[in-house]
C-alpha cells in the first residue's frame, strides 16, 4: 500500500507539472477560436475596465483563421520566411553533421583528438559570444539583410557532431571492417551501414536544429533589418498589441510543424542513443 501511494503521489505531481506547462498551449489554442468582438472585450483594458483571463471561448469561430489565412496575406509570408529559413539550416547542418561525425569516429587522421577537443570548446561557448564575430564576416562578405546571414551561421555549428559522433561509437567496428572487406566504399559504408544504425541519433539533431531555428529570434533582430524578411517568430511581436486574435491563430499555425515533425521522428527520439 505504501509503495502504491508513492507511485500516486508521483503521477500526481508530474500531471500537475504537465498542466503547468501544458497550460499556456491550451490557452493560445482555445482563445484562437475566439471572435474578434470577444477578444476585444477581454483582452482590452481602461480606467474601469482590467483584461481578463479568458479560457473558454463563449462562442468558437475560425474567423482569426479566416483572417491569417485570406484576409492579410502578410502572416502566411511570414510563414514562409521561416520555412526557408529553417529548412535549409536543418539540411546543411545534418548533412556536414553526419560527415564530420562518421570522420571523427571511424577514421584516424593527425591531430583528430585535438580537432574534437575545440569542437568541445565551440559547443560549450554561448551562442551570443560568436554573434560579434559572426556580423563582422557575414557584413565583410555582403550577406547583411539576407536569409544566409541566418542560414550560414547556424548550419555550421559542434553541437550536431558531437551528438552524432556519440551516436556512431556505438556501431562495431567489425561491421565496417568486414564491409570494407567486401569492397564497399565509403560512402556505401556510411549510407547503408553506419546511418541505419544512428536513425534516432539524425532524428534526434534534426528535431532539435528544427525548434531552435524554427524559434530563432535574436540573430534575426541583429542580421536583419527588413522586416519583411522576418520570421514569423520574431514579426509576432510586431503585432502583439494590435492583432490579438490572430496572434493567437498565428501561434497555433507556427507550432504545428513543429509537432508533426516530432510525431513523426517521436519513435526515433525515443530509441536514440547519444
Amino acid at each position: 500500500m505504501k509503495k502504491r501511494a508513492v507511485i500516486t503521489s508521483k503521477y500526481i505531481v508530474l500531471a500537475i507539472i504537465a498542466a503547468i506547462f501544458l497550460l499556456p498551449i491550451l490557452y493560445m489554442v482555445m482563445n484562437s477560436f475566439m471572435p474578434t468582438k470577444e477578444i476585444t472585450e477581454a483582452y482590452t483594458s481602461s480606467a474601469d475596465h482590467y483584461a481578463s483571463f479568458h479560457l473558454i471561448p463563449d462562442q468558437f469561430s475560425l474567423e482569426q483563421y479566416y483572417q491569417a489565412f485570406l484576409r492579410r496575406p502578410q502572416f502566411l509570408k511570414l510563414f514562409w520566411n521561416s520555412v526557408l529559413i529553417t529548412v535549409p539550416i536543418v539540411l546543411i547542418q545534418c548533412l556536414i553533421s553526419i560527415f564530420a561525425a562518421f570522420a571523427f569516429t571511424k577514421f584516424e587522421f593527425p591531430l583528430r583528438d585535438v580537432l574534437f577537443f575545440i569542437f568541445i570548446i565551440l559547443l560549450i561557448l554561448p551562442s551570443w559570444v560568436t554573434m560579434v564575430p559572426n556580423y563582422m564576416m557575414i557584413q565583410k562578405m555582403g550577406l547583411l539583410d539576407t536569409i544566409w546571414s541566418l542560414i550560414l551561421p547556424s548550419a555550421f555549428t559542434a553541437f550536431g557532431v558531437c551528438l552524432l559522433r556519440q551516436s556512431m561509437r556505438y556501431v562495431p567496428d567489425e561491421t565496417i571492417e568486414a564491409a570494407r572487406m567486401e569492397g564497399c566504399g565509403v560512402f556505401r559504408i556510411l549510407f547503408q551501414i553506419v546511418l541505419p544504425q544512428v536513425k534516432g541519433g539524425v532524428a534526434s539533431l534534426m528535431i532539435l536544429t528544427f525548434i531552435d531555428s524554427w524559434n530563432m529570434v535574436e540573430q534575426v533582430i541583429i542580421y536583419i533589418t527588413d522586416k519583411d524578411k522576418y520570421p514569423l517568430s520574431v514579426a509576432l511581436s510586431e503585432y502583439a498589441g494590435t492583432d490579438t486574435g490572430i496572434i493567437f491563430a498565428c501561434g497555433v499555425i507556427f507550432m504545428i510543424p513543429a509537432l508533426l515533425i516530432f510525431l513523426y521522428h517521436s519513435k526515433e527520439f525515443k530509441n536514440a542513443r547519444v
